[in-house]
């Protein structure tokens, strides 16, 4: 979905507005057809958004999800590929809070992303995903992201899985936009 319809979807939005326009529409394309889907749109209606800050050296979002049934692994956990999912799409995120014509516009293609898993993810559990830049460059940047369970009181509890995602530009120079 972050193609070049998505990109003008967002077109003159900025920071965490483009993030949150972003994850509403996955949204609305969910419920538009349940049935026609993918990961993503079974994520996106139970992410929100806890925090975030655009300010350098590393720009960041935490978002918090409550773990759904269709998120299952056949273990009553969270699937690997899912986790994967998550970590994919929220680690990107971050990259709206510094995007503009030219500079990281459409988010980028994956080149890597290594996901350490360190504990069982139940369903019906609250985690949050703690994204933000390491490095960004004009071509090429790196991502991290620390998934950690949600205590019933709200409190931070330990660390889930975590990750690292590479990534690639796919703008064109803002010359030819």
């Amino acid at each position: 979905m972050a193609d070049k319809s998505m990109a003008e979807a967002i077109e003159g939005m900025e920071g965490i507005q483009r993030v949150e326009r972003y994850l509403s529409l996955w949204t609305y394309a969910y419920l538009q057809d349940p049935k026609n889907n993918d990961w993503s749109s079974t994520i996106t209606p139970h992410l929100s958004i806890v925090s975030h800050s655009a300010s350098l050296p590393h720009p960041n979002i935490t978002f918090r999800l409550t773990v759904q049934p269709i998120h299952n692994n056949g273990l009553n956990n969270m699937h690997g590929g899912c986790t994967s999912t998550i970590f994919d799409l929220c680690t990107t995120m971050p990259l709206h809070l510094i995007s503009k014509p030219g500079f990281w516009q459409w988010l980028g293609v994956s080149r890597t992303l290594n996901v350490t898993y360190l504990r069982p993810i139940p369903v019906g559990s609250i985690v949050d995903i703690e994204c933000e830049i390491v490095q960004v460059g004009r071509k090429i940047c790196t991502l991290r992201g620390v998934m950690r369970a949600v205590t019933a009181d709200g409190k931070e509890g330990p660390s889930l899985a975590v990750c690292e995602h590479g990534k690639v530009s796919t703008d064109p120079p803002a010359e030819k936009l």
